[in-house]
């Protein structure tokens, strides 16, 4: 499998980049899992940093492009990506807590 960078764009304001890959295999599309494998050794950052946003199988070809967000910060990546795709790749949100109910007093 063979994978190349077509495209990234800094994102300074949302501390992430964007990239648009390529991804030359034969078989199955590969998993979410194994795309965050080839994607972080790729563009040499954390796994739990990077969000793949689309994947888009070529029918007939063995090209799959990919689509994915690449966060400097945790904490950012969890402000702008939604909560489903937060859970697509295991992420968990830490949660705020849970303000206490005002009673109404008449």
């Amino acid at each position: 499998m063979e994978l190349e960078i077509i495209k990234s764009t800094d994102l300074p304001i949302l501390s992430r980049k964007r990239v648009s890959l390529m991804l030359n295999s034969t078989g199955a599309t590969p998993s979410r899992k194994d795309l965050i494998d080839m994607v972080s050794k790729k563009v040499k950052s954390k796994k739990d940093l990077i969000i793949i946003k689309h994947v888009y199988p070529q029918y007939g070809k063995p090209n799959v492009k990919i689509i994915a967000h690449v966060y400097t910060d945790r904490q950012k990546m969890e402000k702008f990506e939604h909560k489903s795709l937060l859970k697509k790749h295991e992420i968990k949100v830490a949660e705020k807590p849970a303000e206490p109910a005002k009673e109404k007093s008449e």
